[in-house]
């Protein structure tokens, strides 16, 4: 999409007039040029559209994405900087509403009386702030629910789908409760990460600080399983029954700060995770090696050292040609 078409669309979209299909157009486009962007959404106040669209754009001038600032020009270039600066400020308003238009596929209103419902971009994460000052960071696919404001009985909150790491703030009163397709957790002051993507048929809960109880969802009653730091369990919708284990030496949390995490995945689905973040086709000649499984954490290291790290550790040769990687 070249430059005028993006203003064209971006102006029909703050006036109201952009159909279905150019509003498609503008949320593929902000997703494309804003991948990996951590967001913070302070969820305490309700924020009309306005207040959105500011917070947003004074959180893109910080991060560096805009430049309002106007540059002296001699007298005889006032003309020209008039012309300058409105397609800065043009300019500036064509991302605004991009930017929204992706907040807005990112949170749903779907009950205003009752709460929210999060649903986070394929390649976001997404930190929330919640009404009592505990803080949730929501990894990519996720859909999260939350009330508006606490009870004064408990707090409770629904993973829905996907993965999150909780930091609450501790109130000794009111327990924070986590709910999930399969279990509830429920926890004083503490941080902790649930995993609960509905496609792996699993859930997992890792403690990082404090104490966390695990009960399992069903017509009976069932014991609560309590687990200190370092300890997880996990739920197999097919074993229906809580393992308990050491959680593994694996940062927990990482993920958070935009880290790629891998506990004992498979190689197939590492490499899966690389093409898409690099833009690059990884080709193992021997097939066999998609399923070797394996646990590691990689930053924003170049791509032909994270192939090295994972070449030396599973002792294979790879060729790396134009946007090609081949295994052999």
């Amino acid at each position: 999409m070249n430059r005028n078409e993006l203003k064209r669309l971006a102006q029909k979209y703050l006036a109201g007039e952009a159909s279905a299909e150019e509003k498609a157009q503008l949320n593929q486009w902000y997703d494309a040029v804003d991948q990996g962007w951590l967001e913070k959404v302070d969820t305490k106040m309700p924020e009309s559209e306005e207040e959105v669209k500011e917070r947003i754009f004074e959180n893109l001038k910080s991060k560096g994405f805009l430049n309002t600032m106007p540059i002296e020009e001699a007298p005889h270039k006032k003309r020209h900087f008039s012309r300058s600066l409105m397609f800065r400020i043009t300019s500036a308003a064509a991302v605004l509403a991009l930017v929204f238009f992706g907040w807005q596929f990112a949170i749903d209103k779907f009950d205003l009386a009752n709460g929210k419902m999060v649903n986070v971009p394929g390649n976001k994460i997404m930190e929330l702030l919640l009404p009592d000052g505990s803080k949730v960071w929501l990894s990519s696919g996720s859909v999260f629910k939350y009330p508006k404001q606490f009870n004064k009985a408990n707090r409770t909150v629904e993973l829905i789908d996907g993965r999150a790491f909780f930091e609450v703030k501790h109130q000794k009163s009111q327990p924070f409760i986590v709910k999930t397709n399969s279990l509830n957790v429920v926890v004083l002051g503490t941080s902790f990460d649930v995993r609960a993507y509905k496609k792996e048929g699993s859930t997992k809960v890792s403690v990082v600080t404090g104490k966390v109880g695990i009960t399992m969802k069903g017509p009976q009653e069932k014991e609560t399983v309590m687990l200190l730091p370092k300890q997880q369990v996990v739920l197999s919708d097919i074993q229906n029954h809580l393992i308990k284990a050491k959680a593994p030496e694996i940062a927990v949390n990482d993920w958070c700060n935009s880290k790629l995490v891998f506990e004992q995945e498979t190689l197939g689905n590492v490499f899966r995770v690389l093409e898409k973040k690099y833009k690059v086709k990884i080709v193992a000649e021997d097939p066999s090696l998609y399923e070797e499984r394996i646990s590691i954490t990689l930053g924003d290291q170049h791509l032909s050292e994270i192939m090295y790290i994972l070449g030396f550790t599973k002792h294979f040769k790879y060729h790396i040609a134009n946007d090609r990687i081949t295994i052999n």
